[in-house]
């Protein structure tokens, strides 16, 4: 009866450290277009819709990916959900922060500064935004790529 027990709270261990792991481990897109992700199990997923490009990146948690689906939209996958992130009039670069906790965009015209916005990866709920144009880079937020603080994860 005890090793009965053991065996069945080292199964619970075993399932909470799997629960607390990265759900994947790779994001990439395919000649077509087609972004994948991969589980930490290797099993391989199709998302609907198509990249522009191959931008799919991963989150540093493994939890989250994101790609680009259109010249001014971004698509975010998290938990069984895909979500959009759309500016005008180009989302010129995205990326994760705090781990995938976070995800940032700049956003703007091709020749001219833009804004740069941080969003909860959890609600999209906006967190922060500046203005390239009003702000130097020696006083922007440590989340923005464009600034002498900022450290990627």
């Amino acid at each position: 009866m005890r090793w009965l027990r053991g065996a069945m709270m080292a199964a619970v261990l075993a399932l909470s450290l799997q629960a607390q792991a990265g759900a994947f481990k790779q994001v990439y897109v395919d000649d077509a277009g087609v972004v994948h992700l991969v589980t930490a199990a290797g099993k391989d997923m199709r998302m609907a819709g198509k990249a522009t490009a191959d931008t799919a990146q991963l989150a540093a948690d493994g939890n989250s990916a994101v790609w680009q689906a259109a010249d001014n939209e971004i698509r975010l996958y998290r938990r069984g959900k895909t979500r959009s992130i759309k500016c005008d009039p180009f989302i010129r670069e995205f990326w994760f922060w705090k781990n995938g906790s976070r995800i940032a965009i700049d956003c703007g015209g091709s020749h001219f500064a833009g804004r740069e916005i941080l969003y909860d990866s959890f609600t999209l709920k906006q967190l922060e935004s500046f203005d390239q144009a009003e702000v130097p880079t020696e006083k922007r937020p440590e989340w923005s790529s464009s600034s002498d603080l900022y450290k990627p994860d």
